[in-house]
């Protein structure tokens, strides 16, 4: 009765946000306000769909990924006159949104009717295994489990060190002269193979032991993994740890006082301000010409710099608002997308055709190369067709659910790694059209890594 409540108490709440950012903005809409409305209720049920406990990793990042753009940041640009479309030539004067606005309700339905199918496929075609490791592994682990973690540390150590030191990968800098398969294992390493890789060390560990410490291994290497290469993206990749470490610990037998809950909380966010404090300091450095004054103010504007990069870093909503607006789509403009190649400095395709504003800094470094990526509903939408954006999504999410499952179970019921994959499929979609053909590489690394787990697994299985 108790939970039931709570349930009710949830749903009331969140429904009636979502219910005021409709009269907020109901004025502030430009177009059809029957499509406005149908959008809030949409949205509405996605965020529902997303908070589900049987969603895969990669359907709930995508769907809050989604919501944080087309719903979040969009309502924002329609409430705040100083938050505008920043990454393209949108122009109110000359359409409205309904445009833009159809195709994200194609895109929530997608996403919803996607759910509701893997779901069915579920509970009617497959059956949840347990696994079990066998007892040599369990009492080679044990012995050596401080040189085990010891040694880990060591390489993680290792790897943050030597990328910063021969600078072979980060986001926005490009270095040409490294041999090209160190830099493949140095930017899969960094994009979701150390944390993949952790996360086995982190499964292991609290299946065998039934401790939570080795929780902490995460926060660790998430944190310095985004900092080594510029990312501002610690909370979000820690996010993946502790979704799947809360589903591995079974989240409703969990027991926390309110004090240790605020004590984690508080810990969390100081890192979090760390991270983006020393992200930007970073970047101030190595992407543009040193700027004393400015990095020395840095500290104080750290909360400044969250605020905004909460509302306009969800990227999505920009890039289909100016799309939406262009007359020359169409299914040859869609396949001559995927003929991008990486050039150093020279106008991405995105920016091309839909950012004439665009000007790059007299003050960047010579190895900055900036791209502004559409993400994949505006990558889709250069074909023109709302269907095939809808067919499209559905597909992406059911075949990424697949894939985040394949690991699931090639690991052993390894949540923690399923989260890992599921949120490193998610980001690169979501990110999707800046050099479209480079993600057959991605899904390259992703069957190495599958088939490396296929066979540390066979090592430590217990046999039927």
């Amino acid at each position: 009765m108790f939970i039931q409540e709570k349930s009710f108490n949830f749903f009331f709440f969140t429904s009636l946000i979502f219910l005021v950012s409709y009269l907020l903005n109901f004025n502030n809409y430009i177009g059809s306000k029957f499509l406005f409305f149908i959008f809030q209720s949409v949205s509405f049920f996605l965020f529902i769909t997303a908070i589900k406990k049987n969603k895969s990793a990669f359907e709930f990042f995508t769907y809050f990924f989604f919501l944080l753009s087309f719903w979040f940041k969009f309502n924002c640009i329609l409430y705040f006159e100083n938050i505008k479309v920043s990454e393209g030539d949108f122009d109110l004067t000359i359409s409205n949104y309904d445009n833009a606005i159809i195709i994200i309700i194609c895109t929530f339905m997608a996403c919803i009717c996607a759910s509701f199918i893997k779901e069915f496929i579920i509970n009617n075609f497959i059956k949840e295994k347990k696994y079990e490791m066998n007892n040599f592994f369990i009492r080679f682990y044990k012995y050596y489990r401080v040189i085990i973690f010891s040694s880990w540390i060591g390489f993680l150590i290792l790897v943050w060190g030597s990328n910063h030191y021969y600078k072979i990968y980060f986001k926005g800098l490009v270095n040409e002269g490294i041999f090209p398969a160190v830099k493949y294992f140095y930017s899969w390493s960094l994009v979701y193979g150390l944390a993949a890789l952790t996360s086995i060390l982190i499964y292991i560990d609290t299946l065998i032991f039934k401790k939570k410490i080795a929780f902490l291994l995460g926060i660790f290497e998430s944190f310095f993994t985004q900092m080594s290469i510029y990312s501002r993206s610690f909370l979000l990749s820690f996010f993946a740890y502790l979704r799947g470490f809360l589903f591995l610990s079974n989240i409703k037998k969990l027991r926390f006082s309110k004090f240790t809950v605020g004590k984690l909380v508080f810990l969390i966010l100081i890192i979090f301000f760390l991270s983006i404090y020393s992200t930007a300091k970073l970047r101030s450095t190595q992407f543009y010409e040193t700027d004393k004054p400015r990095v020395s103010k840095m500290f104080s504007s750290t909360f400044t710099d969250i605020i905004s990069l909460s509302i306009t870093r969800w990227v999505g909503i920009d890039a289909l608002l100016t799309v939406s607006q262009n007359k020359n789509l169409s299914f040859n403009f869609f396949l001559s997308a995927w003929q991008e190649e990486k050039k150093i400095k020279k106008k991405s395709f995105y920016i091309d055709n839909f950012f004439s504003r665009f000007d790059y800094s007299e003050f960047e470094k010579k190895n900055l190369n900036i791209v502004i990526t559409p993400g994949i509903v505006a990558f889709l939408y250069y074909s023109g067709s709302a269907m095939f954006v809808f067919i499209t999504i559905l597909c992406l999410i059911l075949f990424c659910s697949a894939i985040e499952m394949l690991f699931l179970s090639a690991s052993l019921g390894n949540i923690i790694l399923a989260n890992i994959i599921g949120y490193a499929l998610s980001v690169r979609f979501i990110h999707f059209g800046y050099v479209p053909l480079n993600t057959i590489n991605f899904f390259f690394s992703l069957l190495v890594t599958l088939i490396f787990i296929i066979i540390f697994s066979s090592i430590i299985k217990k046999n039927d």
